[in-house]
C-alpha cells in the first residue's frame, strides 16, 4: 500500500507537472489569471516534474536506502506549500477562480502531511 502511494504522488506530480510546464496557459485560463504567471508556472511545473515525480517513482521503484530522498522530498514539499499558503492568504495569485488554487493547495498540504507520517512511522520501509 505504501509503494502504491508513492506511484500515484508520482503520477499527480507527472499530472501537475506537464500542465505547469508546457500548458501553463490551460492552467491559466481554469484558474482565470494573469498570463504574467506562465514563467513561474513552468519553472515551478519542471521543479515538480526533477523532485516529485522523478523522487517519487524512484522510490517506488526501489525504496531500499531511499530515505534521504524523501527527506528532500519532504523539504521541497514542505516550503512549496508554505509558499503557496502564504500567498493565497496575502491575496498574490492573479486567479480569479480561487477554487482551482484552493484544491491545488489543499493536495499539497495533504501530500506533505503524508509524507512526515511516513518519514515518522514507517522509517523501516527504505531500509
Amino acid at each position: 500500500m505504501l509503494k502504491n502511494f508513492f506511484l500515484t504522488i508520482s503520477v499527480l506530480s507527472l499530472f501537475y507537472g506537464i500542465l505547469f510546464l508546457f500548458l501553463p496557459y490551460l492552467f491559466v485560463d481554469i484558474s482565470i489569471a494573469k498570463i504574467t504567471n506562465i514563467a513561474w508556472l513552468r519553472s515551478i511545473g519542471a521543479s515538480i516534474i526533477g523532485v516529485l515525480f522523478f523522487g517519487c517513482l524512484s522510490i517506488y521503484l526501489n525504496p531500499i536506502g531511499k530515505f534521504e530522498l524523501l527527506k528532500i522530498i519532504i523539504l521541497t514539499s514542505f516550503l512549496q506549500t508554505s509558499g503557496l499558503i502564504y500567498s493565497r492568504f496575502k491575496s498574490e495569485f492573479s486567479a480569479q477562480n480561487l477554487l482551482v488554487i484552493d484544491a491545488t493547495i489543499l493536495l499539497a498540504i495533504v501530500t506533505t502531511l503524508i509524507f512526515l507520517i511516513i518519514a515518522v512511522y514507517r522509517k523501516k520501509f527504505f531500509e
